[in-house]
C-alpha cells in the first residue's frame, strides 16, 4: 500500500480529521514487513521477577467508573512494593472489548476513553482487540476501524514482548463486518497465524504466554453459555479451521499459559482453568456490571526465573486467591486449585455445561445422551438442547436446536430409513420427536457436512443491505417525482 507524504498544518485540523489521517498512516504501517511488534516500555528481559495484571472484557461505561477506578486501585496496589512504588516488573494486559454498546463501542471516542483509563495504571500495558472493538459506526471497513484503534493506542494489534524469563504474545481479531457468519466471531487472520508460528519457532526455548480475546477450541474451558455455541462465536476462528490453535500446543510445549476472556463469566467454576499437556488455559472475568454471574474478577500473574503463581483478584473484597502454580521447566500439567466450596459455582445456567460432562465424550450419563453422526462430529442431547461436538477437539461446535425435554432422537439415512452405520456416517437427517405433542423437528446435514444450524448471519451485512435497499428505493421515488414535475 502506498503511503501519503507528510501533511502540512495538522495541528490546525479538527480532531476527527486528525484521527482519520492518523488511521490511514497506521494502515500503511500495518502493511510493513516489520516482524518485531513491540510495545514501548513493556519488554525487559533482565527482570528476575514480574507482576502482571490481566483484565478481561472491560465494556467501560461512565456511570460505572467507580467500579473500574476502584478495581484499578486494587491492581496497582498488587503491583506495588511495600513502600507504595510500582514494582519494576509491573505490567498490565487487557483482553479486548473496551466499550459499552450504548456508549459507541468500537468508536474513536471509545478508544480514547479506554486509553485514558489504561494510562491511569502508570505501568506498561499491552492491548488486543475483541469482537466489540471493531463495531464502530463511524467506519465502513474493518481495516479503518482497526487502524483507528492502532492510532489511539500507538501499538500494533499483535505483539511479542520478552518479560523476564517469559515471552508474552498478543493476538487480535481483525474481522467484524467481513465475518462470513456471526459478526461476533473472534477471528485471527492468516497473517497473524504465520507471524505467530515464526515467534514460536524463534522462542521455542523460552516459556510462552499467549493472550487472545476468545479461547481456542479444544482447550477444555467449559465456562461458556449456549449463546456462544448457538451463534458459533465461542472459539477463536470458530467457523474456519479452529483446530489450528490447539495443535500449536502439542507442537510447542513451551506454551505455558493462554489467557482469554469473551464469556463474561468468573473464575469460580471447576473448569475456569483447564490444562492440555503442560499448558494452562485461563478464563479471565470482568470488572464491571457486564458480568453474567455476579462476580467481578481479574487475574494476577506473579513470576520469577523458576516459575509462576496465578491468582484471582476479587474486586468486591480486594482479596487475592491462589489458583495455580507451576515451574517453567516442568512439562507436566500445572497444579490447579479448585475454588473453595463456598465460592464454587456449578449452576449450568450461569456457566453452561459446567460439571455436566464429567463422562468421556460419547459415553451416556444422567446428564447427556450421545448420537454418532460420522467421523467428524457427534451429537449430544443436554436437557432440551441438541448440540454438535467436534470429535477431534471434544468441543461443542454448534447447536441444532432447542427440543422438547425427554425428546426422542432418531437418525435417518438418505432414504428416510433408520441409519445403520455404527459410526453414523450414513445419517442424513436427525429427527427430534416430542412424544407428548407428536411434533417433530428435522435437522438435515448442512453444506459443511454437519448438522448445526446458522442462527446468526452477519447482522452488520444485513443492516447495510437494508440501508442500501432503502436508499435505492428513496432514489427511485425522487426520480419519479422529478419526472412528474418535468412533465408538468
Amino acid at each position: 500500500m502506498r503511503c501519503a507524504g507528510r501533511l502540512q498544518g495538522q495541528r490546525h485540523r479538527p480532531l476527527a480529521l486528525r484521527t482519520v489521517i492518523a488511521s490511514r498512516r497506521m494502515i500503511c504501517r500495518a502493511s510493513s514487513t516489520d516482524q518485531n511488534r513491540t510495545i514501548q516500555g513493556f519488554a525487559n528481559r533482565d527482570l528476575d521477577e514480574f507482576v502482571m495484571c490481566i483484565m478481561g472484557d472491560l465494556h467501560l461505561a461512565p456511570e460505572q467508573m467507580h467500579l473500574f477506578n476502584s478495581a484499578r486501585e486494587q491492581m496497582v496496589e498488587v503491583m506495588s512494593k511495600p513502600n507504595g512504588e510500582l514494582h519494576e516488573g509491573a505490567r498490565v494486559v487487557q483482553l479486548g472489548d473496551l466499550g459499552h454498546g450504548k456508549h459507541k463501542s468500537g468508536s474513536t471516542s471509545c478508544f480514547q476513553y479506554a486509553k485514558q483509563y489504561m494510562d491511569g495504571f502508570r505501568a506498561p500495558f499491552g492491548m488486543i482487540l475483541g469482537n466489540h472493538d471493531l463495531e464502530g459506526d463511524e467506519f465502513d471497513t474493518d481495516e479503518h476501524n482497526l487502524a483507528a484503534w492502532q492510532a489511539v493506542f500507538g501499538q500494533h494489534h499483535h505483539w511479542v514482548e520478552e518479560v523476564g524469563p517469559a515471552v508474552a504474545l498478543g493476538l487480535s481479531t481483525t474481522r467484524y463486518r467481513s465475518n462470513a457468519n456471526s459478526h461476533h466471531e473472534v477471528y485471527v487472520d492468516d497473517e497473524q497465524m504465520a507471524w505467530l508460528e515464526e515467534q514460536l519457532q524463534r522462542y521455542r526455548e523460552r516459556p510462552i504466554i499467549i493472550f487472545t480475546h476468545a479461547p481456542p477450541m479444544g482447550c477444555g474451558l467449559r465456562v461458556l453459555q449456549n449463546v456462544h455455541i448457538k451463534n458459533r462465536c465461542a472459539w477463536l476462528n470458530h467457523s474456519d479451521r479452529p483446530e489450528r490453535f490447539i495443535n500449536l500446543v502439542s507442537r510447542f510445549p513451551n506454551i505455558k499459559l493462554w489467557f482469554s476472556g469473551h464469556f463474561h463469566l468468573s473464575h469460580n467454576y471447576p473448569d475456569s482453568i483447564s490444562t492440555v499437556g503442560g499448558t494452562a488455559f485461563v478464563q479471565v472475568g470482568v470488572i464491571g456490571e457486564c458480568n453474567r454471574d455476579g462476580n467481578r474478577q481479574s487475574r494476577v500473574l506473579k513470576a520469577d526465573r523458576k516459575g509462576y503463581r496465578l491468582y484471582t483478584l476479587d474486586h468486591e473484597t480486594a482479596r487475592l486467591r491462589l489458583d495455580a502454580s507451576h515451574s517453567w521447566s516442568d512439562s507436566a500439567a500445572p497444579l490447579v486449585q479448585l475454588p473453595p466450596d463456598e465460592e464454587l459455582l456449578c449452576d449450568p445456567s450461569a456457566g453452561w455445561l459446567c460439571s455436566k460432562l464429567d463422562c468421556t465424550l460419547g459415553e451416556d450419563s444422567e446428564f447427556v445422551q450421545w448420537f454418532p453422526v460420522g467421523r467428524r462430529t457427534i451429537l449430544a442431547l443436554h436437557d432440551d438442547l441438541l448440540v454438535e461436538y467436534d470429535l477431534a477437539t471434544s468441543s461443542p461446535t454448534g447447536l441444532l436446536g432447542k427440543v422438547a425435554l425427554d425428546a426422542v432422537v432418531k437418525l435417518l439415512d438418505a432414504s428416510g430409513q433408520p441409519a445403520t452405520a455404527t459410526d453414523g456416517s450414513d445419517v442424513a437427517t436427525v429427527v427430534a420427536y416430542d412424544s407428548k405433542t407428536g411434533e417433530s423437528q428435522l435437522f438435515p446435514r448442512n453444506e459443511d457436512g454437519c448438522f448445526y444450524k446458522v442462527y446468526q448471519p452477519n447482522k452488520w451485512r444485513i443492516k447495510k443491505m437494508k440501508q442500501e435497499v432503502a436508499a435505492a428505493a428513496a432514489a427511485v421515488e425522487v426520480e419519479v417525482e422529478v419526472a412528474a414535475v418535468s412533465r408538468v
